[in-house]
């Protein structure tokens, strides 16, 4: 059986710390996102926030009931601010947000693994290297309450409900038919631009392509089966 000694043991954790800084130095550790964490790394990092949103949640002092009477402006700034990253009723994560690392978590299914005193502290003060950013002002807990009511709210609100207390009756995104589709072609435009052409060389152009070729291009982006970051 092999034996080490203290003496060795202790010049191996004396040297690690400049390994270390030497890996980092030639530039060692790989920080691109689209290569993941290691498993034992995404579980320590995980385990690390979780346990410190738990402490520091301890200090916060939860009111006897949420302000559910201020959901709507705080369902307006989840609209303008979160939805992108974490969703909304009808309106899923974006494709781009889902490549970081860590992804945003889809909250409808999330907050329930949070107590309010836990959903305050990450909502005041966001999470480090996650790209969870903090309350826009560290003086309006009132806001942050409002916020941590509407997510309570959020995985059992309608598509309906979020869109009236998001936008209001008169600024709700579109619902018709006619009008969804003027707002598709309008975003398509901003590349392909309004007459198909592109707008630029590296744009396809879309002008004259058949309407089998168009629909299958789109059903195959639409089901991730063609990869791209930009369609």
């Amino acid at each position: 059986m092999m034996h080490i000694s203290w003496k060795k043991l202790a010049i191996a954790l004396a040297i690690l710390p400049f390994v270390v800084v030497l890996a980092a130095w030639i530039g060692f550790f790989n920080v691109g996102a689209s290569s993941g964490h290691w498993k034992i790394t995404e579980w320590f990092l995980h385990f690390a926030m979780r346990s410190a949103v738990r402490t520091y949640a301890l200090a916060v002092d939860v009111p006897e009931a949420l302000p559910r009477h201020a959901i709507q402006p705080a369902a307006g700034h989840f609209a303008r601010g979160c939805a992108i990253c974490h969703g909304a009723p009808g309106e899923p994560r974006s494709p781009v947000v889902m490549r970081m690392l860590p992804q945003p978590p889809d909250l409808a299914g999330a907050v329930g693994e949070w107590s309010d005193a836990e959903l305050f502290r990450i909502v005041k003060h966001g999470v480090r290297f996650t790209g969870m950013p903090a309350w826009p002002t560290q003086e309006r807990d009132d806001e942050v309450w409002a916020m941590v009511a509407f997510l309570r709210e959020l995985p059992s609100m309608g598509e309906a409900t979020y869109r009236d207390l998001a936008y209001g009756a008169r600024l709700a995104p579109p619902e018709s038919a006619a009008a969804t589709l003027r707002q598709a072609l309008a975003d398509c435009g901003r590349c392909h631009g309004g007459d198909g052409i592109g707008r630029g060389p590296a744009i396809p152009v879309l002008a004259g392509q058949s309407e089998a070729y168009l629909l299958e291009s789109l059903r195959a982006y639409a089901e991730e089966g063609r990869a791209s970051g930009l369609m």
